[in-house]
């Protein structure tokens, strides 16, 4: 069900699979890029008026890029050595959940991604001291070292318990299916960026954190992986690649319509540029 282009010979491969898992018809891309590689570096980029990711990347040079975290009060965010934000919701809150993980890069080579916890305020602590250039806080860790935690993320409940939650409530949010944007880690430190698509009944069904994780440890194995911001924010763009005026690759869902074209403006995005 892969579908591979090899970019740049091993050090930028770009994959996507069109087939059923789990019972659902799914649209998955992954780019994988191998940062010690010469070529490539990571960017991350803090757009607080809000921005699409094709007009981030265009403004930066880049040849491929993801969106990045969820709102800036939930996620912790240091963009070019200065923290932009510390997270500002309380302790307690229903989002508070959404930073138990964070993606760090010196935009070179080192890369990583670690689990900051499930006490919010213990993570946080980890990520103001944490010496990277770079870092994004997202949740849930999907993979720890290659411990599956996103397996068990949610808990067990059924349809109709995890519709019962809040929208927001970290079981519901993450139990149901939705558009996925994960950021992954291997052992020998190529990073992968994926978007899964959802919400387009029969041709794209979406994710759970749980089937994530199932699905990245069976096609990948990655050492570490962290669910970023999903819904309509997942969107990945790849130079020469995608639709016309975009070269977004995926099926974005902010304009109702099954096409490339439904971007949504966020306030973080994740960039690869050639050095």
């Amino acid at each position: 069900g892969w579908k591979i282009d090899s970019i740049d010979g091993k050090s930028f491969i770009w994959y996507s699979y069109n087939k059923s898992a789990f019972n659902a018809r799914q649209q998955v891309n992954v780019l994988e890029i191998d940062l010690s590689s010469p070529d490539y570096e990571l960017e991350f980029v803090s757009a607080p008026q809000l921005d699409s990711l094709s007009s981030v990347a265009l403004k930066h040079d880049a040849v491929a890029g993801i969106n990045g975290t969820y709102e800036l009060e939930a996620s912790f965010v240091k963009v070019n050595g200065s923290i932009i934000s510390p997270i500002t919701l309380p302790e307690g809150h229903l989002r508070y959940w959404k930073h138990d993980g964070a993606l760090y890069s010196d935009g070179k080579s080192d890369i990583g991604i670690i689990y900051g916890g499930r006490n919010g305020k213990a993570a946080i602590d980890t990520y103001k001291q944490h010496s990277a250039k770079y870092l994004l806080a997202s949740a849930p860790t999907l993979i720890d070292d290659y411990n599956p935690l996103g397996e068990t993320f949610v808990g067990n409940y059924t349809m109709e318990q995890l519709e019962s939650f809040d929208y927001e409530d970290y079981r519901r949010h993450q139990g149901v299916r939705h558009p996925r944007t994960v950021v992954a880690v291997t052992e020998d430190k190529d990073l992968l960026l994926v978007t899964i698509d959802g919400r387009w009944a029969g041709k794209a069904e979406g994710m759970s954190a749980k089937e994530v994780t199932l699905f990245l440890k069976k096609h990948f194995n990655p050492q570490y992986a962290l669910n970023m911001d999903g819904g309509g924010s997942t969107t990945m763009y790849v130079k020469g690649k995608g639709a016309a005026k975009t070269d977004v690759v995926n099926y974005p869902t902010d304009n109702g319509v099954f096409n490339h074209y439904g971007q949504r403006r966020v306030t973080t995005h994740i960039i690869v540029k050639r050095k």
